[in-house]
């Protein structure tokens, strides 16, 4: 067992088993229990807590560290967010390599997204309302108000959650899986009653979120009914999806979703190109074998046989990041060249897997995957994911100096961006090659820490502060 399903497993039961309260929205006979606020847990409090999981977490091999991929699920998920009620958590939504079906919160506003999850959904709608309904979870304050209902237990139920951890770190599946047991068993007689209202609240709050933000009020509902139909596939089997084990759905849930959805109205929504382009990217990078990737390069070649627009631009650029994984440059190129071709050049997301398999195609190219890389982030300079991109080509470049001046002018990095891909390939050597360059340039000693130097040090430094943008 690792760190990624025992922490699935043990967060999604606490908030499965939260206590719920009215909110904002349409009442439907579900008992108020306290305003989402009312916690002796305080936000910070709940920070810290989430702060401490997400080291180990990040620590995990399933965390999958991908620029691209966060950066999509934060622009999602900030949009539903901006739609929300209104909340003091500043949101972190992150991928995990699992191809289970699911999704879960954590303390503080940090949100898993299986990438299972990801590559089953087959519209942005249905994956929008997961993070929704995940949100609702965090603004709601299920976990803290569960650890305010257990008063005087609540250290031991962290304390076995800690011993969990511990236990999976040091390889002991036995351990941990007796640790989760335990909490369950004792918070499973007093609070399974909350388990269902609690699903249904972050259903009601999310659903109002999915529906401001301008995603099909159906998303919900079709995602619930194709659960729905592969549980009944795999009745009585312990191989049920993920996301049913640890979000009960319930036929009360399923008539609600239904009905919403019609007092919402039809509302046709299209889904972006960058859904596809992730989409595709996840079904390889969900694997890290050469079989997978090469099982995702023959699903994306029977996917071009009747694809059209944005699916057959998501199709070859999967073939491209498959290509690229199996070391064939020569072929990812060539992939990624048509998939910019048919998107007219506008995607960051292309654009970005280009630039760098220019700058890798030879050392005469590098110069020209340096300057795509460039462009591309000057069309968009907020963004994380090019900002990190062309910093990343410039050190393997070793333009320390072209890069130092570079960090000093960006503002892109937040500071949980910062925290998670410190172990990343570009941040972890930027600092080290920042103290090469002072050195030998004999200047002014400057303290570098692990994370960029300057604006983006700056924003390390700075309070969390929830806005409508990640």
């Amino acid at each position: 067992m690792t760190l990624k399903p025992l922490l699935s497993l043990c967060l999604s039961c606490i908030l499965a088993a939260a206590p719920i309260a009215g909110t904002y929205a349409q009442n439907y006979n579900l008992p108020n229990l306290g305003a989402a606020g009312g916690s002796a847990l305080s936000p910070m409090q709940e920070h810290q807590l989430g702060e401490e999981i997400m080291v180990e977490v990040r620590s995990d091999p399933t965390y999958l560290n991908d620029p691209e991929t966060i950066d999509y699920l934060m622009r999602l998920g900030y949009k539903l967010v901006s739609a929300g009620p209104g909340s003091s958590y500043s949101f972190f939504f992150f991928p995990i390599r699992d191809p289970s079906i699911n999704a879960f919160a954590l303390p503080g506003g940090f949100i898993a997204v299986h990438t299972g999850l990801v590559t089953a959904a087959s519209s942005e709608s249905e994956l929008a309302s997961v993070l929704s309904h995940e949100i609702g979870h965090v603004a709601q304050r299920h976990i803290a108000r569960m650890i305010e209902n257990q008063k005087g237990n609540w250290a031991a139920t962290l304390g076995s959650l800690l011993v969990a951890i511990l236990a999976a770190r040091a390889g002991s599946a036995d351990g941990a899986a007796a640790s989760v047991i335990g909490t369950q068993a004792a918070l499973a007689q007093n609070y399974l009653s909350f388990s269902r209202d609690a699903e249904r609240e972050a259903d009601r709050v999310g659903f109002n979120s999915l529906v401001r933000a301008g995603f099909d009020p159906k998303g919900m509902e079709n995602f619930f009914e194709r659960l729905d139909f592969n549980n009944r596939a795999y009745e009585g089997s312990r191989a049920a999806p993920a996301y049913l084990r640890t979000h009960p759905l319930t036929i009360d849930r399923m008539s609600e979703a239904q009905n919403r959805s019609r007092m919402a109205g039809k509302r046709n929504h299209k889904d972006s190109l960058d859904f596809f382009l992730i989409r595709a990217r996840l079904r390889v990078l969900q694997s890290n074998r050469y079989q997978g990737w090469s099982d995702a390069a023959d699903y994306f070649r029977n996917e071009l046989k009747t694809a059209t627009g944005y699916q057959a631009i998501g199709a070859h650029y999967g073939l491209a990041v498959a290509a690229q994984k199996m070391k064939n440059k020569a072929e990812a190129l060539k992939q990624i060249e048509i998939a910019q071709k048919m998107a007219g050049g506008n995607s960051a997301i292309i654009n970005k897997l280009h630039s760098n398999l220019v700058f890798e195609s030879s050392p005469a190219n590098r110069a020209r995957g340096l300057q795509l890389a460039k462009s591309a982030q000057q069309k968009a300079p907020l963004s994380t994911m090019l900002v990190l991109n062309y910093g990343d080509l410039l050190l393997r470049d070793k333009k320390y100096n072209d890069l130092l001046n570079f960090l000093r002018k960006q503002h892109a990095l937040s500071r949980r961006w910062s925290i998670s891909l410190s172990s990343g390939r570009p941040m972890k050597h930027w600092a080290k090659s920042a103290k090469v360059t002072r050195r030998s340039e004999k200047c002014t000693p400057c303290k570098v820490s692990a994370s960029p130097p300057s604006s983006s040090s700056r924003l390390l430094k700075r309070p969390m502060t929830v806005t409508s943008t990640p």
